[in-house]
């Protein structure tokens, strides 16, 4: 490889990690009503502050053997496993541009905005969909404005990344007025709700950044996958789930869809641009 490039995607890894740090803060913090900058990075067991060296991502949590250097509580092995997803994800998500660049078929500024853009997508669907697997919540301040900015990157790259201005609007009302109708269906007939009023946002976002085209390929693999994941675990501890939830039966336990919405999203982005004409009919292509 092009030792330029090599050095371009070395910085992509390590900047998508120390991004995944991030988001590992915001997914604790934004739920209980906290700061994400203040204070300083801590031990919420002890309290102690970091060491520069015990925030490195991935490796920080290794060279302290999974446990405060303070008070020896365990660190979740989550963290790291964050940290090195949202980096694989971000050099996936950046390859293209990358390459665009060094080919010479995008102009420098086109490739950069294109995937700084792409890795604010990713980041905060990240967040999200932790935040929605922990508390069934999806922030406001997450999921609002990924239909604005959606719009507005596709005024800035739109040709670049196959969604104009108009389809990214038209997809964002589309997906979530159908979503809400879908919602207050559901509703309306059993008197449950069977979605989220963030769900309802969240594929609006999803819909001004991957365009109309791919709505249902998100649907149907937030779904598929989504209902694999419900059997997987009824089948793994499905007396404990319904002692836990305290229901009957297992159609009545509830599933985060925020989680699986943002892996069908992310799936299709990732599938549309990697591999190209073969698969990007089917995907929004």
């Amino acid at each position: 490889m092009d030792p330029v490039l090599t050095i371009v995607y070395g910085f992509v890894l390590f900047w998508g990690a120390a991004w995944g740090s991030f988001l590992n803060v915001v997914v604790w913090r934004v739920p209980n009503g906290m700061s994400v900058v203040s204070p300083p990075s801590h031990c919420p067991k002890c309290g102690h502050g970091l060491a520069w060296w015990q925030n490195v991502p991935v490796l920080g949590w290794a060279w302290l053997g999974g446990r405060c250097h303070y008070c020896k509580t365990g660190i979740s092995a989550r963290y790291p496993a964050v940290e090195a997803v949202t980096a694989a994800l971000a050099l996936a998500v950046a390859m293209p541009w990358v390459d665009g660049w060094a080919s010479g078929e995008l102009e420098p500024w086109r490739a950069g905005v294109g995937m700084v853009a792409e890795h604010a997508f990713l980041f905060a669907c990240v967040a999200i969909a932790l935040i929605d697997a922990d508390t069934f919540m999806i922030p406001d301040a997450l999921s609002l404005p990924l239909p604005l900015l959606g719009i507005g990157v596709a005024l800035l790259v739109g040709d670049e990344r196959g969604v104009g201005w108009q389809e990214a609007a038209a997809a964002a009302f589309i997906a979530g007025g159908g979503l809400l109708a879908v919602q207050w269906g559901y509703a309306a007939l059993t008197g449950r709700e069977g979605l989220g009023t963030g769900d309802v946002k969240l594929l609006a976002g999803l819909g001004a950044w991957l365009g109309l085209a791919a709505l249902p390929a998100v649907l149907l693999l937030a779904s598929v996958q989504g209902l694999l994941f419900a059997a997987g675990t009824a089948a793994v501890s499905r007396a404990g789930l319904t002692a836990e939830r305290g229901v009957v039966s297992m159609r009545h336990v509830a599933l985060p869809f925020g989680p699986f919405l943002v892996l069908g999203g992310v799936e299709v982005l990732l599938l549309h641009r990697q591999l190209g004409p073969v698969v990007a009919p089917w995907f929004g292509g």
